[in-house]
């Protein structure tokens, strides 16, 4: 593997029925820590559907299985990497600054105890949407907030394609609103994502942090909330991962940032082959040499 190239990571993309199968169908040491971990049987687990069914628990540990694997298949490293939401906990593994039974431990603690909360009380809706262009996408939040004054730009994956989160638990009331700005509803999921009113909440996430070991990185990190590389030290990985979950986290920003890392000369992703990011990222790097995609099992 070229030594100048940085590896952008996905948040909690969909899997494929086939997708989940093929991970979990190879029986390895990845596959035994992330069950063990995330608390699941991988014999019980129904792929039928692939991961639509899934708790973000298990869906979220399969993933990050199926990352770990892939990334190993190129015996090299990286000189920058990153991850949106989800991904940020990849990204730091291959970087060195967490270990891989961190990684899991992560996971569940962070996707059991949203669970937890939300079945006391949903902390909101996520809707992702397609506006008709970049522009448009960037006024939607503040037009939404005429209806729903919690709304917030949670994830922008560029080109027009973002995710807006609102306290508001019934998304189709916004609708007709929607449907006024021209925009088109790609995704709805039963939790606020990269906002303010995210749980855990910030104190909780800060403290379950604080009993996390991490360590000095061995490649750079860069940041999907500020596109910056991260200082290289364990508070600064810990403030990342709070930041990044209660703000914008922006694809457009993040790889920017990695192309900007010096040595960077091209970026790779490793993603699903359906998944939204990796159309969004070649757009991104139409003027840039040497981008390659790395497909996930499935």
């Amino acid at each position: 593997m070229a030594s100048e190239r940085a590896l952008v990571l996905p948040g909690l993309v969909p899997l494929t029925e086939s997708a989940v199968s093929a991970v979990l169908d190879r029986r390895d040491g990845h596959l035994e820590l992330a069950a063990r971990s995330c608390r699941f049987d991988p014999d019980e687990v129904d792929r039928d559907q692939g991961s639509t069914n899934l708790a973000s628990t298990v869906h979220e540990a399969l993933l990050a299985v199926a990352v770990i694997r892939r990334t190993e298949r190129e015996n090299g490293r990286w000189v920058a990497y990153g991850g949106m939401s989800a991904g940020c906990l990849p990204a730091l593994l291959a970087a060195g600054a967490i270990t891989e039974e961190t990684c899991f431990q992560l996971i569940w603690e962070i996707n059991s105890r949203q669970i937890a909360a939300n079945r006391v009380r949903r902390s909101g809706s996520t809707l992702t949407v397609l506006a008709s262009s970049q522009g448009d996408a960037r006024q939607l939040t503040e037009a939404l907030r005429m209806r729903e004054e919690s709304a917030w730009l949670s994830v922008d994956l560029g080109s027009g394609l973002v995710a807006v989160s609102m306290r508001n638990t019934e998304p189709e009331t916004i609708g007709p609103l929607l449907n006024k700005l021209g925009v088109s509803v790609m995704d709805t999921i039963d939790r606020a994502e990269h906002c303010p009113y995210a749980v855990p909440g910030p104190q909780e996430f800060t403290d379950l942090l604080k009993e996390t070991e991490f360590r000095t990185a061995e490649a750079a990190v860069v940041s999907p909330l500020t596109g910056k590389p991260v200082e290289n030290s364990p508070d600064a990985f810990r403030r990342m991962l709070v930041e990044q979950w209660f703000d914008t986290a922006s694809l457009p920003r993040l790889v920017e940032g990695l192309c900007g890392v010096d040595r960077v000369r091209a970026v790779d992703l490793v993603a699903p082959e359906k998944s939204v990011y990796v159309a969004c990222t070649r757009r991104l790097l139409q003027d840039q040499a040497g981008h390659r995609f790395l497909r996930l099992p499935g």
